[in-house]
């Protein structure tokens, strides 16, 4: 699956971006284990791989384009804090094979504004961790890792984690929910989660589904509703695995995405939905 993009985007159609990114951390996550190291994780993240695919509500392909982040990738302290750290002989084949491109953050970034420039709004599945942690987290830390004061900056940063890993919870949403804030430039913002949640799996086929295969929260409350699933759903192919490489990834959710908007809705959503697995309500009140 290599990269390619279409020579010229038709200004009277309307396109999507649906992206994914997998990442890291910072290395002083390594100093914890368990649901600390996931805290820090989740607060701190670092992409490492970035991919997306620019789509049509018809779920036409008109770019797919995946990049190895250099300065994360390359950077084993970085790199060994990610959760699919293993993975790294896939990326190195990848990258023997021609299938993506290793390139500095800049580059990277630069090629998602040109993307994003072309679509109607832009997405993932959570858009809350790839667009308003992931993308902005990368975005400073890039930018200080070329200034002098990096290390005083990266003490300050440790310190936090250190407070993330023993609970603290920073508080507010002190952004916007509809809107994607980069560069000085501002992109419409779906959520798929949400959409998948509202439009996809909110039946009771689904729940079933969930039922006989065990697919429940950690916490036996609700339902899983991640893309994993709600593909598996899509399909109907239960013993389909994710496989959270970043264009891999962004291409299911891009089915997804299609199905939703083709047989479910006329207007696409803009906004992030809080917590859209409750839309489903809880394994308990379901009347199998």
């Amino acid at each position: 699956m290599n990269n390619f993009s279409c020579e010229r985007f038709d200004r009277r159609r309307k396109y999507y971006l649906v992206l994914d990114c997998e990442t890291a951390t910072l290395p002083y996550a390594q100093n914890f284990e368990g649901a600390q190291r996931q805290a820090i994780a989740i607060a701190k993240p670092l992409i490492y791989d970035l991919g997306w695919q620019i789509i049509d509500r018809q779920g036409r392909v008109y770019e797919r384009k995946n990049f190895l982040i250099t300065e994360i990738f390359s950077v084993p302290a970085v790199f060994n804090t990610a959760y699919y750290a293993s993975k790294r002989p896939i990326y190195l084949e990848k990258l023997n094979k021609g299938e993506i491109v290793l390139t500095d953050w800049n580059t990277a970034a630069a090629e998602l504004e040109k993307a994003m420039s072309h679509c109607e709004a832009v997405g993932a599945y959570n858009s809350m961790f790839d667009f308003k942690k992931a993308i902005p987290f990368t975005e400073l830390y890039i930018s200080k890792l070329y200034s002098p004061d990096f290390y005083d900056w990266e003490e300050m940063q440790n310190s936090f984690c250190k407070q993330l890993a023993h609970g603290y919870k920073p508080s507010g949403r002190n952004f916007d929910g509809d809107h994607f804030l980069f560069r000085g430039n501002s992109y419409p913002l779906f959520d798929l989660w949400g959409m998948s949640c509202e439009h996809l799996l909110d039946n009771d086929d689904y729940k079933r589904m969930c039922v006989d295969n065990g697919w429940q929260t950690a916490s036996g409350k609700y339902f899983k509703t991640s893309a994993e699933t709600a593909y598996r759903f899509m399909t109907g192919n239960t013993e389909f695995d994710e496989a959270h490489t970043a264009l891999d990834d962004a291409i299911i959710e891009s089915e997804l995405f299609s199905a939703i908007v083709k047989k479910k809705i006329s207007n696409l959503t803009i906004g992030i939905t809080y917590f859209p697995f409750r839309i489903l309500g809880t394994v308990e009140n379901f009347n199998y």
